[in-house]
């Protein structure tokens, strides 16, 4: 363990090199720019019950949507160089010759990019929540569950990344990583547009898609987590009702179950592969 938690270590030293925390600083403005542009939109009608209740709580929804990007977007940009891009420079090879199983730098990658990435998402999430409750006085903390489900959204995205990183090329490995974000994130426009105009064949891919690359598992759990601040009249809708299906508690299962063949793939691969 010594070996990962060395090449875990350095994985965070490079990336503060990298100075990537520039890119953190600017997404935390982003999130606090976010609610407050909410906040002035609220502001044009002040004495407006409906408005000054449902504003914050969109806000809050929406805001866990721009953290989950950004966090997912960290976490890719972290993992698709943490070995490809190491072979390509010769920076690697350093680590190999030495008695250093290739499981272990998987791990130790793996490790090192999350941790940055995680602590990035944590840290957007309670700004975000914090710059709610200062800028538009509302605080949601029966939500708490969510953003342990927003947490996720990095480690499932760094974890393909990486796992893309262990066989492909940096650009291949970017390519690759923005596809599996485009197949996740086409599922629910597929399902929409085949329950609207009902398109059986809409909905047997976007039954096939989710299990390819289970993001949508996760944002809907994130929406069931926090149901209880939906605004009723989205909650009433019939569009809301049929788009919307609760998920299942198996479905969390399958995405730690996903994560965790991912990343044994990622060590199998690169075990295997010729450097």
């Amino acid at each position: 363990m010594r070996a990962v938690y060395l090449i875990a270590s350095l994985t965070l030293k490079e990336t503060l090199r990298r100075r990537l925390w520039i890119a953190s600083l600017l997404a935390s403005l982003a999130v606090v720019g976010f609610v407050f542009v909410a906040k002035l939109g609220a502001s044009v009608r002040p004495n407006d019950p409906i408005v000054q209740s449902v504003v914050p709580r969109i806000t809050l929804i929406l805001g866990l949507d721009v953290v989950k990007f950004f966090g997912s977007v960290m976490a890719m940009t972290l993992a698709s160089g943490a070995i490809a891009l190491e072979i390509e420079r010769g920076m690697l090879y350093a680590i190999l010759y030495k008695p250093v199983h290739r499981y272990q730098v998987v791990l130790g990658k793996w490790i090192g990019v999350l941790v940055f990435a995680l602590v990035n998402t944590l840290f957007w999430t309670v700004l975000l929540y914090v710059s709610v409750r200062v800028m538009m006085g509302k605080s949601y903390l029966e939500t708490w569950r969510a953003p342990l489900v927003v947490l996720l959204y990095p480690i499932l995205f760094g974890t393909l990344t990486l796992f893309f990183s262990t066989f492909a090329s940096v650009g291949l490995t970017i390519a690759l990583s923005i596809i599996a974000a485009g197949v996740a994130w086409s599922e629910k426009p597929m399902r929409e547009f085949g329950i609207v105009f009902d398109i059986d064949t809409l909905l047997n891919v976007a039954n096939n898609v989710r299990w390819f690359v289970p993001m949508n598992h996760l944002r809907r759990w994130v929406l069931e987590e926090m149901m209880v601040i939906v605004p009723e009249r989205m909650l009433a809708s019939q569009r809301f009702q049929a788009f919307e299906s609760p998920p299942r508690g198996w479905e969390i299962g399958y995405v730690f179950g996903y994560i965790a063949v991912v990343l044994a793939l990622a060590m199998l691969v690169f075990g295997k592969r010729d450097v």
